[in-house]
């Protein structure tokens, strides 16, 4: 069951509402540090796998590659298992760029 951040503040008990609020007056950068260790736990997880063929990537190996998509505030990583991988989905991305154009140029010139 996934909790919102409503809920989850809702569990606490007063004397960790009051340090939590003592921590935000004071910057966060006790509850900044606790949600980046999160964050960087989750990427890790979700690194495992490579994103075009699913094997289980090593995460110690020197051999995997990640990309970052997306812009600032939304990236994404996608993480591969080999240079062939990495490639198909770069070309895959290419192919559905092209289409995504083809499709607005045909849409155009139909009005």
């Amino acid at each position: 069951m996934k909790l919102k951040l409503h809920d989850a503040i809702g569990t606490l008990d007063y004397n960790d509402l009051v340090d939590l609020h003592e921590d935000l007056k004071e910057g966060g950068h006790s509850l900044r540090s606790l949600v980046e260790k999160h964050i960087v736990d989750k990427e890790k997880e979700q690194g495992k796998y490579c994103s075009v063929c699913s094997n289980e990537i090593d995460v110690h190996s020197t051999s995997n590659y990640t990309l970052l998509l997306g812009p600032e505030g939304l990236r994404r990583k996608a993480h591969f298992c080999a240079v062939d991988c990495m490639k198909y989905f770069i070309t895959e991305m290419e192919n559905r760029k092209a289409a995504l154009k083809l499709k607005r140029e045909e849409k155009k010139d139909g009005n």
